[in-house]
């Protein structure tokens, strides 16, 4: 169910497919398992995948954030991850939001705006629409 509800959410049937050499349905498989792994729900990582790329496996931001999970080339090689590579994009990603639920104790809000304008501190005014538009698809997608 889980896969269908992703395979779905994302827009893409779940089939031969591929990008990059990986078949969709390993991108699925990399988010499900990633979920279970860091104790994040599935969720919540479409829900900042939707926000960050719109599920789009070339986006790069205009400050050079990359991939699904849109992960800042040196945020990925500190966590040891190919920000290029689909999959290692989605596990660093969802590495990267539990790094930051446990550096807020768990905070979604707080956690949310440590992804999207760093751990260190100030959080622009564009973090606050980041956080609406994520927590309203979790919502949608949650029901």
């Amino acid at each position: 169910m889980a896969k269908i509800l992703i395979a779905v959410i994302i827009g893409i049937a779940v089939s031969t497919t591929s990008v990059y050499g990986y078949s969709y349905n390993k991108i699925i498989n990399a988010v499900i398992e990633s979920s279970r792994e860091f104790n994040i729900p599935t969720g919540l990582i479409l829900s900042v995948m939707r926000e960050e790329s719109d599920f789009n496996i070339n986006a790069v931001s205009p400050k050079g954030a990359v991939g699904l999970m849109q992960l800042m080339p040196s945020t990925a090689a500190s966590i040891g991850v190919n920000p290029y590579d689909p999959i290692q994009n989605v596990i660093g990603g969802v590495y990267y939001l539990r790094y930051c639920l446990n550096l807020k104790n768990g905070n979604i809000a707080l956690a949310l705006a440590c992804y999207n304008a760093g751990p260190s501190g100030g959080i622009p005014s564009s973090t606050y629409t980041y956080i609406k538009n994520i927590a309203a698809f979790y919502k949608e997608i949650s029901r």
